[in-house]
């Protein structure tokens, strides 16, 4: 039986130094700097928990990075080479470090009741493009007030992460690329990791799966009788993650 371990990244298995905890276990990988500051790290269990998942099971990282963002991760650092990869909240589909066209186009179909990306970020004002897929901004921004009724109305949802705001069309989501990968390869159970409202579509679609008890799902409320939820926060959640993950796959 093929099982499909799909996960976010951030938050859920790597953490910055702003979001590791007061508890970190053991010795710490760092994946990611920006200048002196840990951006992503995990710890060395997790690692070696990742790397071992990646053996025994499909392993889909999926997240909201962008392609650039991703591949600066540089997973097979960890021993881990995940075939698949899931970028830009679902826009891209990577298969062996290469965008999918046949995905990209099935994006496309399924944002073109949408407004265009265009005009959703002209109402927005000052923000970046996450591969053409979607807009993040900052929530200082006034231009924000009441921004998430006048994005409903077009097919678009925003999305607020502390100092942050995204706005994805409707129809993108970690969900719908996910379960493209479980079709092509026909994965019978389906296990999954998230902590941000995001990943609530990919959780609820999966046959069991994780969220941390410090995650913004979480505080939300959200909750489902097939999502286990971590003891530990920061790192210490990213490593009991991986290691109920790998249970869970063998």
């Amino acid at each position: 039986m093929t099982v499909l371990a799909a996960t976010d990244l951030d938050r859920t298995l790597v953490h910055s130094a702003r979001a590791a905890g007061t508890v970190v276990p053991g010795t710490v990988v760092c994946l990611e700097r920006r200048g002196d500051v840990p951006t992503a790290m995990l710890s060395r269990r997790t690692a070696e928990d990742l790397a071992a998942l990646d053996r025994r099971a499909l392993w889909v990282p999926a997240t909201t990075r962008s392609v650039t963002q991703y591949r600066r991760l540089a997973l097979g650092r960890l021993g881990a080479r995940p075939r698949y990869a899931v970028c830009a909240n679902g826009g891209v589909l990577l298969v062996d470090g290469v965008a999918d066209p046949g995905w990209e186009a099935e994006v496309r179909r399924r944002a073109a009741s949408a407004a265009p990306i265009g005009e959703v970020a002209r109402r927005l004002g000052a923000s970046r493009q996450v591969d053409g897929c979607f807009l993040v901004a900052r929530t200082t921004d006034a231009r924000l007030d009441g921004l998430a009724p006048w994005c409903a109305g077009r097919g678009w949802r925003v999305d607020v992460d502390r100092d942050k705001v995204h706005v994805l069309p409707v129809s993108l989501t970690k969900g719908a690329a996910v379960a493209e990968v479980r079709r092509r390869t026909g994965a019978a159970h389906l296990l999954a990791a998230g902590d941000s409202p995001l990943d609530a579509d990919l959780l609820a679609a999966a046959d069991a799966g994780i969220q941390p008890v410090d995650g913004r799902l979480y505080a939300s409320g959200w909750r489902a009788d097939h999502i286990a939820v971590t003891s530990g926060r920061g790192v210490a959640a990213g490593e009991e993650i991986a290691a109920w993950l790998l249970a869970q796959a063998r």
